[in-house]
């Protein structure tokens, strides 16, 4: 993990905004941008190498709606020794504002996922950010986003009335999901599969397949140009006791 968390030599990896931004585009994927509420600009690496905070890597997933602001996220999978950047990360992203995604040329709420890098030489920071997941993308620092989920092309009401889940929602059980997506340059999704879920046994995958039948996207970007891909993607399972 070491070797894949720190070999990366690249710099940020963010498309030519000029090219991607120009004349409110008919579809373009939301973006960390370089503004003061830009999630780059928000995580203080002078601070967290103060207190200690060496190499580090942590990924993250998060909601952003149609003006740019984060509704829901998630910080996980950091790497050893990474405790004070996946804090650090939680307080800036909820703070964060990304240029919105369009879709059809109007703006809309998206879901995306990220990886952010950290690297320490000589006591001097530097910080990172890749809007993938992908092990070969980012340990290569390729200059790729991943699609990115129109939220309401997912079936919510799947979670919670799936036949599939039901032995989670009896338990009260939550689960972790990994899925690898293939999207084509459209926004397609041609193939989903369903690489872990954790725990096994509560039915998590076939739910997940089920919410996300007609599931559309964003497509990916490789040097800001739209391409069929497939890329590594998270979901939660979110479970509530019965009442009585």
């Amino acid at each position: 993990m070491r070797r894949f968390a720190f070999s990366l030599i690249a710099l940020l990896s963010v498309v030519d905004l000029a090219e991607l931004h120009a004349a409110e585009a008919q579809v373009q994927p939301a973006l960390i941008g370089d503004g003061p509420e830009a999630l780059i600009n928000l995580i203080d690496t002078k601070e967290l190498v103060e207190k200690g905070q060496r190499d580090g890597l942590v990924m993250f997933k998060c909601y952003v709606d149609r003006s740019g602001k984060v509704s829901t996220y998630n910080v996980y999978r950091e790497t050893p020794g990474s405790k004070l950047l996946k804090e650090e990360l939680r307080t800036a992203i909820a703070a964060s504002r990304f240029i919105p995604a369009v879709y059809n040329g109007k703006r809309i709420d998206v879901a995306l996922v990220g990886t952010v890098v950290l690297f320490v030489t000589d006591g001097k920071p530097q910080l990172h950010i890749y809007m993938n997941q992908n092990h070969e993308d980012v340990s290569k620092g390729n200059d790729f986003i991943a699609p990115q989920l129109l939220i309401n092309s997912v079936d919510q009401t799947r979670s919670g009335n799936d036949l599939a889940a039901q032995k989670a929602r009896v338990y009260g059980q939550n689960g972790w999901i990994e899925l690898s997506i293939t999207v084509d340059a459209n926004g397609n999704q041609k193939d989903l599969q369903v690489v872990l879920e954790d725990p096994p046994g509560f039915g998590f995958g076939t739910v997940v397949r089920h919410a996300y039948a007609k599931a559309k996207w964003i497509p990916g970007f490789r040097s800001g140009q739209a391409v069929d891909c497939s890329f590594d993607y998270p979901e939660w399972f979110q479970s509530r006791r019965p009442h009585g």
